[in-house]
């Protein structure tokens, strides 16, 4: 929010005073002494407030507030006259002048003013957040499962939610670590405050460091007006770094002196503005090793990594694909009016892939799926053939066979693969194995049964 006020007032001495207890107040204050210089200083700084005097010497506050007004809808006016008759400050009002104030005025009386200005406009900008907020609430219900690993993921977010220590979120691309940092934000006590996500690999490091902690007008080339930074913004809510592994050594300092000290200082000032703003990191790299390795800091580590999550791959929780997919197809088939579902021969595929892009790459397909597919059923003919594993593929296009043999030889060699590979990954254990693929049991001695697969054979050899 901008908090610039520009003084337009030909009296030294008012102007001195004002501008004093302004900036006392901790806003950002120009003064003019003329209408010439005011509006020029109108279009450079477009400030927040405007406070002018009525008469000046070469014109009248008029001609501010018009200025004020053609620049744009964030600039307020407050206009000052010594007029008992009020009758141009009731002018200016028609106008659009916020208010007015009659010479003599309390110095207080003119605080109760602009404070209510700037409190007006942040719940303006925090309604407005809020409601796109809201929009976007649908995508926490992506992060979702009924698998012991998740189960144990939703224990620790309810636990730090509460809290105000820093979280560290580790986890491959695509497997939510954004849902859960907002999970953390809106399920705590900061939810009526800003989340405010940055990602700290996709700006340039000279532009984020001006997007972290803000600059002051001409810190640099370009910086044509003071700008506050996403710490600032974050203040009493979270502040969510994604990507903090490729942050540069440069910046890891910096972070690490906020963290230390709850304090901001923008790019070209001198002073440190207080601010309490909740981090909550992510990435998706091996920080210790990047610590050996010396790209990364030790001490800024263990800052971030007060409490440290771990989301599991999709893969290592398969039990929740049923549930996921079951969820998008439901989402996406919804929005266009259709009804659409996952065949019980594409479901062991799902269950059986690999999923390198993890959630992500499950919602992309059935949201894929559910715009191309023309029909009511998903088969496992309408799955990418990557799915399907290179030796069930080939033999699903040998073009000796007919359509129905090449599906039936794709699902016995679907059905082999996926039930021995279970059964050897969890020692013969017949119930570990249907739960690792979120098969019901008596379901999948069945298929051991017309497969000829026995379990024995898989303890035998560990």
């Amino acid at each position: 929010m901008n908090r610039n006020i520009l003084i337009v007032e030909d009296d030294a001495n008012l102007s001195a005073v004002l501008a004093r207890v302004l900036r006392r107040e901790g806003y950002e204050v120009a003064v003019s002494s003329t209408v010439r210089e005011g509006i020029e200083l109108l279009h450079k700084e477009a400030p927040g407030v405007v406070l002018t005097d009525i008469y000046m010497p070469d014109g009248q506050g008029i001609e501010i507030l018009e200025s004020a007004k053609s620049i744009g809808k964030h600039t307020d006016v407050i206009v000052m006259t010594a007029n008992a008759t009020v009758e141009s400050a009731i002018e200016a009002m028609k106008k659009g002048a916020h208010d007015y104030l009659l010479k003599p005025f309390q110095v207080d009386e003119l605080l109760l003013h602009v404070r209510k200005i700037f409190e007006r406009r942040a719940l303006i900008e925090e309604n407005v957040y809020l409601k796109e907020e809201l929009k976007s609430r649908s995508r926490h219900a992506d992060l979702t499962g009924e698998s012991l690993p998740m189960r144990q993921l939703f224990e620790v977010v309810a636990s730090v939610s509460g809290s105000a220590s820093s979280v560290l979120i580790q986890g491959e691309s695509g497997t939510g670590k954004e849902l859960v940092a907002r999970a953390i934000h809106f399920r705590g006590n900061r939810a009526d405050r800003m989340f405010v996500p940055i990602n700290c690999s996709a700006i340039p490091e000279n532009l984020l460091e001006s997007e972290l902690f803000g600059h002051v007008k001409g810190a640099y080339t370009g910086a044509t007006e003071n700008k506050k930074g996403l710490f600032e913004y974050a203040d009493k809510g979270t502040l969510f770094l994604d990507e903090i592994g490729d942050l540069s050594r440069a910046l890891q300092a910096k972070l690490l002196r906020v963290l230390e000290d709850g304090k901001v200082r923008r790019l070209g000032d001198f002073r440190e503005i207080e601010v309490d703003t909740r981090i909550v990191s992510a990435t998706n790299k091996d920080l210790p090793a990047l610590i050996r390795q010396g790209e990364f800091r030790e001490d800024l580590y263990y800052r971030l990594a007060v409490v440290p999550i771990r989301i599991p791959p999709l893969r290592e929780r398969k039990g929740d694909i049923r549930v996921l997919a079951g969820q998008f197809v439901a989402k996406f088939a919804t929005a266009r009016e259709r009804e659409i579902r996952f065949t019980d021969e594409a479901m062991e595929v799902l269950l059986a892939y690999g999923w390198p892009g993890n959630v992500r790459e499950l919602r992309n397909l059935v949201e894929r799926l559910t715009i191309l597919k023309p029909g009511r059923s998903i088969t496992p003919e309408d799955l990418p053939r990557e799915m399907l594993g290179k030796e069930t593929a080939q033999a699903a296009i040998e073009p000796a066979l007919g359509y129905q043999d090449a599906k039936q030889r794709l699902l016995d060699d679907f059905h082999r693969g996926i039930i021995g590979n279970a059964l050897r990954e969890h020692d013969g254990n017949v119930s570990r194995a249907s739960e690792s693929l979120g098969m019901d049991r008596g379901n999948f001695q069945r298929l051991m049964r017309r497969y000829g697969i026995r379990s024995a054979a898989f303890r035998e050899e560990q």
